[in-house]
């Protein structure tokens, strides 16, 4: 584990205290705090603190990465409206991706795109 600076002691705090956020989300909520930091260093830190694996990547198709405090395997839905992402629980499937791939020793990443409340509620 590397020494983790201000910026990035900063950095992991916002996500740990909000989760699926965008750098530029990140960014919003860091220069209130640290009104010098810049936006390369946010991006330069949340890809370190995934790379280390103290916060998870979580990739979006059409839009801007966002960072999970979350580590352990589970699913996301993204609304394509708003692009919001949330935690999804799927009871088994760890089981069942288990024995499609014969063996314990995996990872995945799994995102269902779906209109989220709020914006079924909008239409």
């Amino acid at each position: 584990m590397k020494y983790l600076t201000k910026q990035c002691k900063l950095i992991l705090a916002i996500i740990q205290e909000f989760g699926h956020m965008t750098a530029e989300e990140v960014y919003t909520e860091a220069v209130k705090q640290m009104p010098k930091i810049a936006l390369g260093t946010v991006y330069r830190n949340l890809n370190e603190l995934a790379q280390d694996g103290r916060i998870r990547k979580i990739r979006v198709p059409d839009g801007p990465d966002r960072f999970d405090k979350t580590l352990s395997p589970h699913e996301h839905i993204i609304c394509p409206v708003c692009g919001k992402v949330l935690d999804l629980s799927v009871p088994g499937l760890d089981e069942c991706l288990r024995k499609a791939v014969k063996t314990d020793n995996f990872d995945y990443a799994l995102s269902v795109n779906a209109r989220c409340s709020a914006c079924r509620a909008a239409q």
